[in-house]
């Protein structure tokens, strides 16, 4: 979402020319005549896949936009998964002996990446307003990737701190970045599904991750002198540079700064108009107003409540390895592939929401049903029913079941402040920062990974945050009816 200045806007109209106004005109007409003339197995069919809705040209534009947007950030965000959550398959499968970690020491590596995270998550987003994200992210995936390599040769934990700590930092710029992306490009008929298929990709990587760990436990433990655990980070780094390096090629900025040689002329003018049919501004540039319209509304404070207990929420899952492997009857190798069956169930659910969001028209209602799947699963294992194995592994399942959803906060977010693209990054920013530097200290005693899996008050305190998450909904949808977000006068 980097900002051209005002000569190279005029420099780039006189090499590539077309008329935006035009277009613009024409994409409206064209796009209300479609919807006019559409049969019952057309709707059907826009309900499947939007696109197949639409005309000729905006179609085609639309398949190009997923073949190069939506592809990369998918992938990328699957290696961003697999560097974040490679702690868990390397902490049960050797990483605690070696280190000898103990007590709250699982934790606090979950919350050093959590304050990271918290402090680059806000200036990444306002970064982005200056240097364009096809630059800034891929950087970003680079440096990242390489101290997650660097992990391991850790030879205690406090060095492992340190690493997680700066990798947090760096991986901030990833999710409100390709949400922001996600957001200049598409439509709101188009933004739910595509928006919960790449945080599906996060699901990708965590069963990715549990099968590439065992794999290692079993061809690669000892190899050059290294544990299996050890490998995973190199693996992991291997593997996400390269997707990094396409990135300062494929991502495309917004449609009105854009540079990707993937685009002809034509097709910026189309998506242009999109976007100024559906009510997207694009960038202005950042000033203190901004912030004063920002920290004057309801919108961001009501946000970061719902995404604070979203995130709360789903934190309980983290141990559903750790439970498997207390339980002493599973080996090492299962124990990875067993935890990934979590995953699987996230991916189906969340392209139920996904549909279902698109289909409805409604993000706060697909948000509530998903809240209430994992609130289920919490129920169950607050009782903690340890001799029914049925009953356990049914409640640490639905416990995955919101995840595939929780994008749609920032999907409503992109949509609602679609008047400001400069208040969308920001308050995106805000949000994400917020949450998990909620996430940062209130895990330490609500999970308090001395206790895991048999939590005193973890379970309870994560239903409690699901129904947190289900008011704060509900007061964003009494909020918008309200006090409806608008540019100020």
């Amino acid at each position: 979402m980097s900002v051209l200045n005002e000569s190279e806007n005029l420099e780039v109209s006189k090499s590539e020319p077309f008329n935006n106004e035009a277009v613009s005109i024409e994409y409206e007409a064209e796009t209300r005549e479609s919807r006019d003339k559409r049969s019952l197995r057309r709707r059907i069919l826009a309900v499947i896949w939007d696109s197949l809705d639409k005309p000729a040209e905006e179609r085609k534009l639309v398949t190009k936009i997923d073949c190069w947007v939506m592809t990369y950030v998918c992938i990328a965000y699957l290696c961003k998964y697999l560097d974040q959550g490679n702690v868990t398959n390397a902490y049960v499968s050797g990483m605690q002996q070696d280190l000898k970690m103990s007590g709250n020491d699982y934790n606090l590596l979950q919350t050093m990446f959590t304050v990271g995270y918290c402090i680059g998550n806000l200036p990444s987003q306002l970064i982005m307003t200056r240097i364009r994200p096809s630059i800034w992210l891929p950087t970003m995936a680079v440096m990242w990737s390489i101290l997650v390599m660097a992990m391991a040769g850790s030879k205690s934990v406090t060095t492992l701190y340190v690493l997680r700590f700066f990798v947090g930092m760096m991986e901030a710029s990833a999710y409100p970045g390709f949400v922001t992306l996600l957001g200049n490009w598409y439509t709101p008929d188009e933004l739910g599904k595509r928006s919960v298929i790449f945080i599906c990709s996060s699901s990708a990587a965590q069963m990715f991750s549990g099968y590439l760990q065992a794999g290692l436990y079993s061809g690669m433990e000892g190899r050059l002198g290294l544990r299996a655990w050890q490998w995973l980070f190199i693996f992991d780094g291997i593997i996400s540079i390269p997707i990094a390096l396409v990135g300062y090629f494929a991502i495309p900025d917004s449609p009105t700064t854009t540079r990707a040689r993937w685009l002809k002329p034509d097709d910026r003018a189309l998506a242009i108009a999109r976007m100024e049919q559906c009510g997207r501004a694009p960038p202005k540039g950042l000033t203190w107003g901004t912030f004063r319209d920002i920290f004057t509304s309801w919108v961001v404070y009501v946000f970061c409540i719902l995404f604070a207990a979203e995130l709360l929420g789903i934190r309980v899952y983290n141990y559903f390895a750790i439970y498997l492997k207390s339980t002493k009857i599973y080996s090492v190798q299962q124990v990875n592939n067993i935890s990934t069956a979590g995953y699987g169930f996230q991916i189906a659910t969340g392209l139920i929401w996904a549909w279902l969001s698109d289909g409805m028209r409604s993000r706060g209602r697909v948000l509530c049903m998903a809240a209430l799947v994992a609130m289920t699963g919490c129920i169950i294992l607050s009782v903690y029913p340890e001799h029914n194995m049925a009953a356990m592994m049914t409640g640490w399942i639905l416990t995955f079941g919101q995840t595939g959803a929780s994008v749609l906060i920032f999907t409503w977010l992109n949509e609602i402040l679609s008047f400001s693209a400069e208040q969308r990054a920001a308050v995106i920013g805000i949000v994400e920062a917020f949450g998990f530097a909620m996430s940062a200290w209130v895990i330490l005693f609500t999970y308090n990974s001395a206790e895991a899996p048999h939590f005193s008050i973890g379970y309870q305190m994560a239903t409690m945050f699901f129904a947190i998450e289900i008011l704060g909904t509900c007061a964003v949808g009494y909020c918008i009816m309200k006090w409806p977000p608008g540019p100020k006068a």
